[in-house]
């Protein structure tokens, strides 16, 4: 695993540990059961209210194993993978018949880059694995790419953009994908995360548990209630590791944070975040974190991901497009921005100070 993914991981978990103590407080009531969950590399949390104690166990390994499941056909960096088959198969200009869970993720990718006029485009995936470098240790204190290398990265990048592969270069007929054009490489790390948690909140729901939380990495999905009470969510601020506010009465909806996580290096001060433009091939660099409320976690990461692009200035056509309303937007200057659905839920830390998205 590569060391940036591994210091995302480890911010993500240790937020996801935070929230849920926000969330549930120091109280532990007797039909309230909480156990962690590995998926995607990190682990996340699951809690359950309401369920009968000799069946916790079964039905947290059974969340567990249906959402593993998601590893294989989403996940871009292991070579085993399904994703990794088909970006394989793409590049060489094959094409290549995909499992129905793939294809169900193809085809809500497809429309969410329609829904964002192209902004959230997972088919860019070759330029964000140029930021998403590896390096031997988890801290690098200097650029991996010497000067001649990043000559070459740079020409690469500048490729990619002149041919510019999108979600429209797919051709799908029936389970078989194929692409016009062979730059395309699908990348889902943000929305396979979504598609996670509305996963294991359908899956519940599947088999009749009505009351029920899964974080993972500080990104929320309920259903019901944790007992007498309702669902509280805490916000984070731009870094990760602290709270600036938290919305309570969290039923049935999602709360997600996306984050442009950067690193500077060495003399050079060359900036590395894991969301890129695909209209420029460079990292975003206004907007630093965006949370989103929504009733899908998968809706929710993806406009995260096109508001970091599209930038304050430009966010409400495309909301409205994606039909997405509760918005929170941290820029580079720490200054906090709120749509007024999400300003009328939020409740706010003692001295965090935001402004409206419009007035």
């Amino acid at each position: 695993m590569e060391p940036v993914m591994k210091y995302k991981h480890v911010i993500g978990s240790l937020l996801a540990v935070i929230m849920l103590l926000l969330v549930t407080g120091c109280e532990r009531n007797e039909g309230l059961v909480e156990d962690r969950i590995d998926v995607h590399g990190t682990f996340g949390q699951i809690t359950l209210v309401d369920v009968p104690a000799e069946k916790t166990g079964e039905i947290i390994g059974a969340v567990e194993k249906e959402l593993q499941a998601l590893d294989y056909i989403g996940y871009t960096f292991e070579e085993q993978g399904e994703l990794a088959q088909l970006n394989e198969a793409l590049g060489n200009g094959r094409s290549m018949t995909v499992s129905d869970g793939m294809l169900e993720l193809i085809k809500d990718a497809i429309g969410l880059f329609n829904a964002s006029g192209g902004l959230f485009n997972p088919a860019a995936g070759e330029l964000t694995a140029f930021w998403e470098f590896r390096c031997d240790r988890d801290e690098c204190s200097e650029s991996p790419y010497p000067d001649v290398v990043q000559r070459l990265v740079d020409k690469q990048i500048a490729k990619i953009v002149r041919q510019r592969p999108s979600m429209d270069d797919l051709i799908i007929r029936g389970n078989r994908i194929s692409s016009r054009n062979r730059l395309v490489r699908l990348e889902f790390g943000d929305m396979i995360r979504g598609l996670t948690l509305d996963k294991g909140i359908e899956y519940l729901k599947s088999i009749g548990v009505e009351n029920a939380m899964i974080s993972i990495g500080g990104n929320v999905r309920t259903t019901g209630t944790r007992g007498d009470h309702d669902w509280w969510v805490g916000i984070p601020d731009a870094s990760g590791e602290h709270f600036i506010g938290s919305i309570e009465n969290v039923d049935d909806q999602s709360v997600v944070t996306v984050r442009a996580f950067d690193k500077s290096f060495g003399r050079q001060g060359r900036v590395y975040r894991h969301i890129v433009d695909s209209r420029t091939g460079q990292p975003v660099e206004d907007v630093v974190s965006v949370t989103v409320m929504h009733d899908s976690a998968l809706t929710a990461n993806a406009f995260a991901v096109t508001l970091h692009i599209a930038g304050i200035e430009n966010w409400k056509k495309i909301a409205d497009s994606m039909d997405v309303h509760k918005i929170l937007v941290i820029t580079k200057d720490g200054t906090i921005y709120t749509s007024l659905a999400m300003e009328n839920i939020i409740h706010w830390k003692q001295g965090v100070e935001n402004q409206h998205l419009v007035p």
